[in-house]
This record gives C-alpha cells, sequence and structure tokens, in this order.
C-alpha cells in the first residue's frame, strides 16, 4: 500500500493533439523494429497462446457497457484507470464492479499529461496517488501502471526508473497498439490492426475505453479464440516484463 505526505492537485485532462501520438507510435515501431521477435521468451511469462485485452483511459460512463461484453463472453481483462476519473463518484460502482468480476485494475497517472508526468518528474507521486485511489474504491492493492502514450519517450530518464523501481511499482506498455484513437469513424479498420499486429504466442493490446472499440470488441474476442488464444488478467503475483524500456526492475 503507498501513501503520500502531500496531496497532489490535477486540472482537467486535455486532449492531446494527434500528431504527437503519431510521433510517439512511430518512435515505439521503430523500438519494435530494432528489437525482432524470438522464440524463446522470458521464464515468468506464461506458457501457449494468450492474451491480454488492456483498456486505458477509464473509468467512463461506457464502463459498464465493457464488463457486460466482457461478462457475456466469460473473460477477464485488464483496465488501466486514470485518477482524475477514479475522482468522479458516479463511476464508483463500475470500479467496484470491474474488481468483483474478475478483472484487474491498474494505475494510469492522475493527470495524463506528459509534461508534469515525465518533464516534471511527477510520474512517481501521480501513480501512487492513482493507486491509492482505486484501493480506497477496490480494497485492492494494485501495483501495475501504464506511462500515458508508452514507456518511450516518457521513461527515457533514468532517475524516473530508479524512482519506480524504488517505489516498487511495475510498468506495462504492449505489444499491439489497436490505434483505435485514429478509426472514430471506422471501427472495422481496428479490427484490421489488431489482426495484423498478432504475430505472438502471448499479446498485450492496447485498447481506450471509446465507442468504436466498444462496438467491436465482439469481434476481437471472436478472432482471438479462433486463433486458439486463450484471455490473460495481469496478475501482480505472476508479473512478466513488458515494457519498451526493458528495464527488469519493473
Amino acid at each position: 500500500m503507498f501513501y503520500l505526505k502531500e496531496k497532489f492537485t490535477t486540472t482537467t485532462v486535455k486532449v492531446v493533439e494527434e500528431s504527437t501520438k503519431q510521433n510517439t507510435t512511430q518512435k515505439q515501431n521503430d523500438l519494435s523494429k530494432q528489437h525482432p521477435i524470438k522464440k524463446e521468451r522470458a521464464a515468468s511469462k506464461p506458457l501457449g497462446k494468450v492474451v491480454y485485452l488492456t483498456f486505458d483511459d477509464g473509468p467512463s460512463q461506457l464502463t459498464g457497457q465493457f464488463l457486460d461484453i466482457l461478462k457475456e463472453h466469460d473473460i477477464k481483462a485488464t483496465f488501466f484507470m486514470q485518477g482524475v476519473n477514479l475522482q468522479n463518484k458516479s463511476f464508483e460502482e463500475s470500479v467496484k464492479r470491474a474488481t468483483q468480476e474478475g478483472h484487474y485494475i491498474g494505475g494510469h497517472s492522475m493527470s495524463h499529461d506528459s509534461k508534469r508526468l515525465y518533464t516534471d518528474g511527477q510520474f512517481v507521486p501521480e501513480m501512487i496517488e492513482t493507486l491509492n485511489l482505486i484501493h480506497d474504491i477496490t480494497g485492492t492493492n494494485p501495483k501495475l501502471v501504464r506511462p500515458p502514450y508508452g514507456s518511450v519517450p516518457g521513461l527515457n530518464s533514468k532517475q524516473l526508473r530508479n524512482e519506480i523501481a524504488e517505489a516498487d511499482i511495475k510498468v506495462w506498455d504492449w505489444t499491439i497498439d489497436s490505434l483505435d484513437w485514429q478509426s472514430k469513424g471506422n471501427p472495422n479498420q481496428i479490427v484490421e490492426n489488431i489482426k495484423n499486429g498478432t504475430v505472438r504466442d502471448v499479446e498485450v493490446v492496447l485498447m481506450h475505453e471509446n465507442t468504436q472499440v466498444l462496438q467491436v470488441l465482439p469481434e476481437i474476442i471472436s478472432f482471438y479464440k479462433e486463433k486458439g488464444y486463450h484471455f490473460g488478467v495481469y496478475d501482480d503475483r505472476n508479473h512478466f516484463i513488458q515494457n519498451f524500456q526493458n528495464d527488469k526492475r519493473f
């Protein structure tokens, strides 16, 4: 359990320019090309074909509908939630429900503000505050977080990475970016992006709580079932390395 000596204030999250996301995505794609898929996987990764469906930026008005679909298909997922949204009392029941139904809730920062998190060095304090909010609502003690826009380039700072390790926080990026934010008017493109990116036995799929993902989620689930994948949910007791920095400490 984490506690803060000071209480951090947050401002309303601003919409990020698509150019920033595109630049970040390109850097992450370049990184993947530099480190091709290896036949051997880390010993701690699950055996067989396993996909982790992950959803960022909740809780939201759509969280309950995501949970309905997951329940209908008997699938557990991993959610990375923002502190500013967790502070919204109207979402608390959906957050509690997610935990009660076996889903994992990790942190996605308070502000989702790149400058504040990375340039100003507030990554760890914001993540701790977010994890504390999750604990207060659900009674769980999560350690996993997802860096907004990914750990590359966000966590290039060695000092920030040292602070994460010292705080015993774990970090997950993803193996497949659905790019759902680019497909508001074309949700079928999300499915194609995921299909084209599925090349590993263990996949971690990045999606967001938005209407276009909600629309095609059943199709995404069907695709992985047809491919023989089992659906995994993150477990703090069985953490494996999944960060672009390849930092084995988290």
